[in-house]
């Protein structure tokens, strides 16, 4: 199958029927703020205290940031459907490969010199935010590099490895971990090392060069690497290694885990670096007894933002200017204490402010692993469709860990939905 060009706003504008239309229908100014640079972000997507000196600092233009409460994404959609009431600049998410068949709504970030601070920035983070033509529609805001996160006084306890350098070369690879956590639950049993087979698909995935489709736009995704990761995850499930947590990876959206967060019931679970601050908020009685280490499996990285400038802008290029002071090497260090953004400029790692030994990991410095981890991540080429892709496979998986339906029959729905998508989407065969 090859990818075919299909308007993602034609789309959108059809999803949002009269919503959209509304807007279409107002006489409004294009902009949302006319005489001020216009900024959306969502909670936590950039540091207030950073925005508030960009504020200061570039009060000639009237920079105006504004915290979009929602779905940031459903109301910039509207906003571009009908032409108006749009932001200057604009946050978008790890699925910014939606908008590349609409770039033409953005402005080439290249256009306004964007490659001359190319080499600050992580290659495959900068690559991830450019379409397949080379137009720029997004800066690189943060990333989300995965790690290893386990319990070290249960580890220890169990008469187990328990130092991350120890832990990380028994669970070099999947099945070393799964092996691994068989045994330690021998030990330790009613625990769990595992979230749940949306976790190991998930990250399995993460870690690959190629995953649903290739450089060239064709479909690859019915190929021997997705399978793999399935397999993997139903592994984990067969042998008890899973807990099934329903909404694990949605950030607090999970009562249960949090729970097991507190009580050692999950022993450990890989997951991205903004993690650490849900850990932090929801299980503080576990401070000094977690630590983090390599990832099963490898480098990967999972989430992470842009910033784009929509063609609506009147003054791009001090758009420009503002995304690349807020988005700077040196203000993303106060960014990740801010708000746990981690660093998308490698010269941030080495920050002594990061290098900091951190009490809730045992005075480790957990730095060294994830920026160990965001340098390895190998550059992977993400199509508009992917989000929906993994979601159609791991929404059944779910069926499988929690509704026990059969792995082979799951296996065989989750592609014919995701060929179903892509037919609706567009993609000839």
């Amino acid at each position: 199958m090859t990818l075919t060009r299909r308007s993602f706003l034609t789309t959108a504008a059809a999803a949002l029927g009269t919503a959209a239309l509304g807007v279409a229908g107002c006489s409004s100014p294009t902009t949302a703020s006319p005489g001020k640079l216009t900024l959306w972000y969502t909670s936590n997507g950039l540091s207030d205290g950073v925005l508030a000196d960009a504020v200061k600092r570039f009060a000639a233009d009237q920079l105006n940031p504004n915290q979009v409460s929602g779905d940031l994404k459903h109301r910039l959609l509207a906003a571009m459907s009908g032409g108006s009431y749009l932001p200057d600049i604009t946050m978008l998410g790890d699925d910014i490969a939606t908008y590349f068949p609409d770039s033409d709504q953005f402005v080439d970030l290249r256009t306004l010199g964007a490659d001359g601070v190319k080499d600050e920035y992580l290659p495959w983070k900068w690559a991830a935010g450019t379409a397949p033509d080379g137009f720029m529609v997004g800066f690189p805001i943060d990333i989300g590099p995965a790690a290893l996160y386990y319990r070290h006084d249960l580890f220890a306890q169990a008469g187990f490895p328990s130092e991350p350098d120890d832990v990380a070369a028994v669970v070099s690879t999947w099945d070393d971990y799964f092996t691994f956590g068989e045994k330690l639950q021998k030990v330790l049993p009613g625990r769990h090392l595992i979230t749940d087979t949306k976790t190991v698909f998930t990250y399995s995935m993460a870690q690959l060069p190629v995953k649903y489709f290739d450089r060239q736009n064709n479909f690859v995704g019915d190929h021997a690497q997705v399978r793999r990761a399935w397999d993997r995850a139903v592994d984990a499930f067969h042998r008890g290694l899973t807990a099934g947590y329903a909404g694990g990876q949605d950030p607090g959206n999970s009562v249960d885990r949090h729970a097991a967060w507190n009580n050692g019931k999950e022993l450990s679970f890989v997951n991205a670096s903004w993690i650490t601050g849900e850990l932090k908020k929801s299980a503080p009685g576990t401070a000094g007894k977690w630590r983090v280490c390599r990832s099963p499996g490898g480098a990967g990285n999972q989430g992470g933002s842009f910033l784009a400038i929509t063609k609506y802008c009147p003054h791009p290029q001090a758009a420009f200017d503002i995304i690349r002071w807020i988005q700077s090497p040196e203000n993303q260090p106060r960014t990740y204490l801010d708000e746990g953004l981690f660093p998308s400029s490698p010269s941030a790692f080495t920050d002594p402010r990061l290098l900091a030994p951190e009490p809730f990991f045992g005075g480790q410095v957990t730095m060294n692993v994830f920026s160990k981890s965001a340098n390895e991540v190998k550059p992977a080429y993400f199509s508009p469709y992917d989000i929906a892709i993994s979601d159609t496979y791991t929404d059944q998986l779910s069926n499988v860990e929690l509704a026990g339906k059969d792995p082979e029959k799951a296996w065989q729905d989750a592609r014919t939905a995701v060929h179903r998508l892509l037919l609706l989407q567009g993609v000839n065969s």
